[in-house]
């Protein structure tokens, strides 16, 4: 498989009286053509962020202090909004957790997709009426013709995570960031809906970032894992590798959490401490007052990410 998306030390923050307080700092992965991703790890840790970065869309407040983003050899970070615009949208797509608040309650739903192809494209209006119905049926959708007819408040929740899918594959994109896709949704169309973008990542060859705090959904439909902590990538692998042979402490601490059947809620699992705040980071590791395996220098000085194996990198002095 062939490089398509390559994150290259990318740190983003915000800047106040001459000091740069980095919510990501040096974050580097690469997603191949065809290939299913999950980015996992506690709120707070970056992963939204990330992916809103590679979208162009971080808050004004913020600002990209150093790295690269690079999609097909291009660097998106060195790209003027009018440019940017081209991209986002056509090539890489996003979609988000609450469809409700990513839906435009005033305007149908034909409408909100009829402005993917507007914007992107040059069909005529007859052209989009019946593209529109076919990228509905693509995410099975029935009734198609009818349902562009509607508003978004009056389809249920898992119809309306389709809709904003047939958004976000409208132009045949490369690349689909799904930003905790079935959070809101009740559990028999979580199901779903991750069957839905497996089938579309499958049929489409298309590459699926997924980042999600469910390890279940991780182990059943990706076949990597980018594992981050406190604004960095602490862990990179194969999910096989991730779940059978976790190398970082935390995504140890982080699978040992996940509930298990027949497991009694006194006997569950807790990382200790929380994510600390981006001005108040440790120095050092910035695992290391939560970690089971500290040692001297993980509080003296920050491990950088290496490989450690093919396919797979860790932060960590204690793997080094």
């Amino acid at each position: 498989m062939s490089k398509l998306l390559d994150v290259q030390s990318l740190s983003v923050g915000r800047h106040d009286k001459g000091t740069f307080s980095p919510i990501l700092k040096d974050v580097s992965f690469s997603i191949n053509e065809g290939e299913f991703v999950a980015i996992v790890g506690e709120s707070g840790c970056g992963k939204s962020m990330t992916s809103l970065a590679i979208m162009g869309l971080i808050p004004k407040t913020l600002n990209i202090n150093s790295g690269s983003i690079y999609y097909k050899g291009k660097d998106l970070t060195k790209m003027c909004e009018k440019e940017m615009n081209r991209v986002r949208g056509k090539d890489i797509t996003m979609i988000f957790q609450e469809p409700m608040t990513s839906l435009n309650p005033s305007f149908t739903i034909g409408n909100q997709i009829a402005e993917v192809y507007k914007y992107h494209t040059d069909l005529s209006n007859s052209e989009i009426m019946a593209k529109s119905i076919d990228v509905l049926e693509q995410v099975k959708i029935p009734n198609a013709k009818e349902k562009l007819k509607l508003y978004p408040h009056e389809l249920s929740g898992g119809m309306r995570q389709r809709v904003m899918i047939s958004m976000a594959l409208a132009c045949n994109p490369k690349v689909l960031i799904a930003d905790e896709p079935t959070t809101a949704l009740d559990v028999t169309i979580q199901a779903q809906i991750l069957s839905l973008l497996s089938d579309l990542q499958r049929d489409l060859n298309m590459s699926i970032i997924m980042i999600t705090h469910d390890l279940g959904v991780v182990a059943e439909t990706c076949q990597k894992v980018i594992v981050m902590y406190a604004g960095q990538v602490i862990e990179e692998a194969s999910v096989e590798d991730i779940f059978d042979k976790p190398v970082h402490p935390y995504t140890r601490d982080l699978i040992q959490s996940v509930p298990k059947i027949g497991q009694r809620s006194q006997e569950f699992y807790t990382i200790k401490g929380s994510v600390p705040n981006i001005d108040n980071m440790p120095k050092g590791c910035r695992f290391h007052p939560r970690c089971n395996e500290v040692m001297k220098i993980c509080s003296e000085k920050e491990p950088v990410l290496e490989g450690v194996g093919e396919g797979r990198s860790v932060r960590c002095w204690n793997k080094m």
